[in-house]
């Protein structure tokens, strides 16, 4: 039966980084493919610029599906968009608007070694296919996800509304703290 909002209940609420959203697939432990969202039906092959952000393993270890696709939040962090926005002026080259921006032109670049010196970090949110295992909650994937060596996107679990309110408050006061741009939460 479907609970009642005024019921206690047990929910994810993760912070929503700004970055570009990528989906990888493994097949049998190694990375084969990164797309980005695109327009929604058709993205871009970014595999050998994802292949350089240090964060995402090229081949899994322990227990992994066969078959394996997730999504993450692929982002510069502020300290890398600094840097890389003075680098540009004192080349005299157009500095970029946001690290989002930033973000998304690094994986587009035509040579893996540029996209490489840009510092980009990724954060998991998702699995979309996992080949064989079955998870009870959305939790239990980030758990998952954390066990096969992962960076997963921070995650509070929450179990009523109030806590929900006081808790989204709370991203928004320390929003500032964060290493990079973020646009709000998702419950």
């Amino acid at each position: 039966t479907r609970k009642s909002l005024n019921e206690d209940f047990e929910i994810c609420c993760e912070l929503k980084y700004d970055g570009t959203s990528i989906s990888l697939t493994y097949e049998d432990g190694k990375l084969v493919r990164a797309v980005t969202r695109g327009d929604g039906e058709k993205g871009d092959d970014v595999t050998d610029n994802v292949k350089t952000i240090r964060s995402i393993p090229l081949q899994l270890h322990g227990n992994y599906p066969k078959s394996f696709e997730i999504r993450g939040e692929i982002f510069m962090p502020y300290r890398a968009f600094d840097k890389l926005n003075r680098q540009r002026e004192l080349d005299q080259e157009q500095p970029f608007a946001n690290p989002r921006n930033a973000a998304a032109g690094s994986l587009r670049q035509l040579d893996p070694k540029i996209a490489a010196k840009r510092n980009l970090d990724i954060l998991i949110f998702n699995v979309q296919l996992a080949d064989g295992v079955t998870f009870h909650t959305h939790e239990d994937s980030l758990k998952f996800l954390q066990d096969l060596q992962f960076k997963v996107i921070p995650w509070t679990t929450l179990n009523s509304v109030k806590e929900i309110n006081e808790h989204v408050l709370s991203i928004n006061e320390n929003r500032e703290s964060l290493p990079c741009d973020m646009d709000g939460a998702v419950i």
